[in-house]
C-alpha cells in the first residue's frame, strides 16, 4: 500500500514538474526577450532535471531529495515567469507614447474674491494671442460651457505682458498653460505667492510627429533625448534643457551623443518642416513649450535629419533612474563644485576631475550645474553627455540585475519614449545575444552670446546664442557618417589609425 502510494506521489511530482517545465519554456519564449541560445540552454537544463526527477523517484535513497529539489525549480520557475510578466508589462506601459498633457490654468490675483470658475463669469480673461492657442481655446470653451455666456476675452502678446496685465489689474484672470511658468517665474519670482490658480484644463494630444519604425538590430537610427525642466509626472509639456541627439548605429556599435545648447537661437517647426513660429526665431529650449515634437522636428531641420523616436526624462525620472541603478560613475573633465546641493545642509556637492561615484541627488547636481565653468552651458551640455554614458555603461553591465525588476517597474513613471515595445525588445536581446561594448562619442554645437526678441517672448529681450552654422554644419557630417558606418569602414578606419600611430 505505501509502494503504490508513494509511486503515485513520484507520478504527480514528475508531470508537474514536466509541466511546470514547458510551460515556462514556452513562456520564455513568446516573450522574444531572450536569445535562442539562452533558449536551447534553457530547455536542455529543464530536460536534465526531468531525466534527474524521473531516476530520483525510481529509488529509495533520493526519491525526496528529487521532491525538494523539484519543489525549489518549481518555485524558480514561477518566481521567473512572474518576473518576466512584470518586465514584460512595465516594457509596454513605457513603449510607444503618443500623448502630451498640457495643464491651462486659470489665474487670479492672491487677494481676489473669486473662488470659482463661475465667480469670474463677468471677468475680463487675459490669452495669449498666438502661441498655444489651440490648447488656450478648448480650455476656455471648457470654462464657458460651466458659466453658460461668453467670456470677455483680451489678448497679449507674450506670456510676460499677460502677466503684466494681471499685476495691473487690467485683467482679473490669466489664462496660462503651466509649461510657461518657468519663463514667467524668471522675471516675476515671487508669481505663485501673488496668484492663486481658479482652476485649470488637462488637455491631452497626439504628437503629431510620424513615428519611423525602424528595425533597431540592422539599421542606425537617431532618438532624440529631451531633458524638461519639471519634477513631478513625465507627460506634461515644459521647457526642454537637455536636447541631445543620440545617432546609434547597431551594427558597428557606435553611439554619437550631439548636444544643443538650450539657448539656441532657431525657427520652430511642427511635422513635415512647416514653420510653428512663423521663421521667428526661439530659444530650442522654449519648443518643448509646444511639445516634444515640436522640438524633435526643430532639430530635425537644424541638422538635417531625421529622428525616428524620443525619450522624454525631467528631474525626479533622472534622480530615481541612478538611485535604482545603484548609482553611477561619471566622468567630470574638470573638479568644481556645484550650486544644486544637498537640500538644508549648508553645503554644495563637489566634484573631481576625473571618475565619481554619484547617487541620484548628486547625479542632478552634476547635471544642472553651469555657473561655475567658463564655458557654462557648453560644459553643461558635455555633462549630460557624461551622465548618459554613465547610465549606459551601467545598464550594460551585469550589476543592473540586482534592481532589474523595481527599474522596469517604475519605469512608466520615470520616462516616455516613442519606441514601441517590440524594439526596446529586440535591442534587449541583441545585447544579451552579443554583449557587445559599445564606443561613445561626443559632439557640441557651438554658438555665440546675443540679447534678442524671441517667439515665446517678443516684448523682452533674452540671452540667446546665435548658433554657429559652421560647427552645425560639421556635426551633420558626423552624424551622417556614423548612419552610414560599416564594420568594414570602422576596420578600415582602425588600420590607418595603428598605421599613424
Amino acid at each position: 500500500m505505501k509502494t503504490i502510494f508513494k509511486r503515485k506521489i513520484s507520478l504527480i511530482v514528475i508531470l508537474l514538474q514536466l509541466v511546470v517545465s514547458v510551460m515556462f519554456c514556452i513562456y520564455v519564449g513568446t516573450l522574444g526577450a531572450i536569445p535562442t541560445k539562452y533558449l536551447v540552454a534553457l530547455v536542455i537544463v529543464s530536460v536534465l532535471l526531468l531525466v534527474y526527477q524521473i531516476m530520483s523517484q525510481a529509488t529509495n535513497s533520493s526519491y525526496i531529495f528529487g521532491r525538494v529539489l523539484a519543489l525549489v525549480f518549481g518555485m524558480i520557475f514561477f518566481v521567473g515567469a512572474k518576473y518576466m510578466n512584470e518586465s514584460m508589462a512595465a516594457l509596454q506601459d513605457v513603449g510607444g507614447a503618443t500623448m502630451k498633457v498640457d495643464i491651462i490654468s486659470f489665474y487670479v490675483l492672491n487677494d481676489d474674491p473669486a473662488k470659482t470658475i463661475a465667480d469670474a463669469k463677468d471677468y475680463t480673461y487675459g490669452i495669449l494671442s498666438v502661441q498655444d492657442r489651440e490648447n488656450t481655446d478648448k480650455a476656455l470653451a471648457e470654462a464657458k460651457s460651466k458659466v453658460g455666456k461668453d467670456l470677455k476675452i483680451m489678448e497679449f502678446d507674450d506670456s510676460l505682458t499677460l502677466v503684466d496685465a494681471l499685476y495691473a489689474k487690467e485683467i482679473q484672470v490669466a489664462v496660462i498653460n503651466q509649461s510657461f511658468l518657468n519663463p514667467i517665474k524668471d522675471k516675476y519670482v515671487s508669481f505663485t505667492k501673488d496668484t492663486r490658480e481658479l482652476e485649470n484644463s488637462e488637455i491631452q494630444t497626439e504628437v503629431e510627429e510620424e513615428i519611423i519604425d525602424t528595425d533597431v538590430t540592422t539599421k542606425p537610427f537617431n532618438v532624440y533625448i529631451s531633458g524638461i525642466d519639471v519634477y513631478g509626472k513625465i507627460g506634461q509639456t515644459s521647457r526642454s534643457d537637455v536636447n541631445v541627439i543620440a545617432t546609434i548605429n547597431p551594427v558597428t556599435k557606435k553611439i554619437l551623443l550631439t548636444s544643443t545648447p538650450r539657448d539656441y537661437y532657431v525657427p520652430l517647426y511642427t511635422k513635415g518642416g512647416k514653420s510653428y513660429s512663423g521663421g521667428m526665431p526661439d530659444k530650442l529650449t522654449h519648443a518643448g513649450i509646444y511639445g516634444v515634437d515640436c522640438s524633435m522636428n526643430t532639430l530635425e531641420k537644424l541638422y538635417d535629419i531625421d529622428i525616428d523616436y524620443y525619450v522624454r526624462v525631467n528631474f525626479t525620472s533622472l534622480k530615481k533612474i541612478v538611485d535604482l541603478l545603484g548609482g553611477v560613475e561619471v566622468y567630470s573633465d574638470s573638479d568644481f563644485i556645484s550650486d544644486w546641493g544637498p537640500h538644508g545642509a549648508g553645503t554644495h556637492y563637489k566634484f573631481k576631475k576625473g571618475y565619481n561615484k554619484v547617487n541620484g541627488k548628486k547625479a542632478l547636481a552634476f547635471c544642472r550645474e553651469r555657473h561655475h565653468f567658463q564655458n557654462g552651458d557648453y560644459q553643461r551640455g558635455r555633462n549630460h553627455q557624461h551622465m548618459i554614458e554613465a547610465i549606459l555603461n551601467k545598464v550594460m553591465s551585469p550589476s543592473i540585475l540586482r534592481n532589474f525588476s523595481k527599474l522596469l517597474k517604475e519605469s512608466k513613471h520615470m520616462f516616455q519614449t516613442s519606441m514601441s515595445k517590440d524594439r526596446i525588445v529586440s535591442i534587449c536581446k541583441m545585447q544579451l545575444n552579443d554583449m557587445a561594448k559599445w564606443k561613445v562619442a561626443f559632439a557640441n554645437a557651438e554658438g555665440y552670446g546675443a540679447k534678442k526678441t524671441t517667439f515665446s517672448i517678443r516684448s523682452t529681450p533674452l540671452y540667446v546664442c546665435e548658433p554657429n552654422h559652421s560647427s552645425v554644419q560639421k556635426i551633420t557630417k558626423r552624424i551622417k557618417k556614423v548612419m552610414k558606418e560599416t564594420p568594414e569602414d570602422v576596420e578600415d578606419t582602425k588600420e590607418k589609425d595603428d598605421k599613424i600611430e
